[in-house]
């Protein structure tokens, strides 16, 4: 074939190539990313009930603080009592006392509660950490495959690209153009062998005078009426010749 439809044939199959390691490569990386989520949903509730136990201990700590000052402040106030000369101030102090007292039970409590809160957070944790453990030994199970496939798709793809741009430029500026304009409307395959008198991009059936006129002279090409598609006829086979003559 002349070098004005050859290298089109050939950017064209090479685009159908680079179209389907792309669309390979978007498709393992969905799969890859639906097992990833469960990972994920695991490690972000690990997190967050880490979270929450910090939470819980930064608050255990004050409430100890606290219950500390109260303890304190009751040792006082239980080193005053004797020194107390009139009733008024025993009054006072005694007043301070009950209060104090009261509030250290109510921290006492709030300390015991949170300290229950975390025992079964720290079960919960190990409960989801053993979770997050299995999910992702089962992730990397289920896509050491799907990586491998990814990659050589990765590979392929870095090599058709580099392909393409080359043949892309052997092509004449303005078919180059007119393959172009049908990439952007969403055909993918703008150039198309004549298969069975038809269209192989749209099956139309042709004109014998077109189909006569290709077949004639299999370096040219022409556009489909139906598409627009640009149509040329495949040169016929060795094989395919003898075996007819047989």
């Amino acid at each position: 074939m002349l070098q004005t439809i050859q290298p089109l044939i050939d950017l064209a199959n090479t685009d159908l190539d680079l179209q389907t390691s792309v669309f390979s490569r978007s498709h393992l990386a969905r799969q890859i990313e639906t097992a990833r989520s469960v990972v994920d949903q695991h490690q972000k509730l690990f997190e967050q009930k880490n979270n929450e136990h910090e939470l819980l201990t930064s608050e255990g700590k004050e409430v100890k603080n606290n219950i500390q000052i109260q303890e304190q402040l009751i040792m006082r106030l239980d080193e005053q009592v004797p020194k107390i000369r009139n009733e008024k101030e025993f009054a006072v102090s005694k007043t301070q006392l009950e209060e104090a007292r009261k509030l250290l039970g109510l921290l006492e409590d709030n300390l015991l509660e949170l300290d229950m809160k975390k025992e079964d957070l720290e079960l919960e944790i190990e409960t989801i950490n053993s979770e997050l453990t299995e999910s992702n030994t089962a992730f990397q199970q289920e896509t050491s495959g799907l990586l491998k496939k990814q990659e050589r798709a990765e590979k392929k793809i870095a090599k058709l690209e580099p392909r393409r741009n080359r043949l892309l430029k052997k092509v004449p500026l303005n078919i180059k153009r007119f393959y172009e304009r049908c990439q952007e409307s969403g055909i993918s395959t703008p150039v198309c062998a004549i298969q069975d008198k038809s269209c192989s991009g749209c099956h139309m059936v042709l004109l014998p005078q077109l189909v006569n006129e290709l077949m004639a002279n299999p370096n040219a090409h022409k556009n489909c009426p139906n598409c627009s598609r640009i149509l040329y006829f495949p040169e016929v086979e060795e094989v395919e010749e003898e075996a007819s003559t047989a």
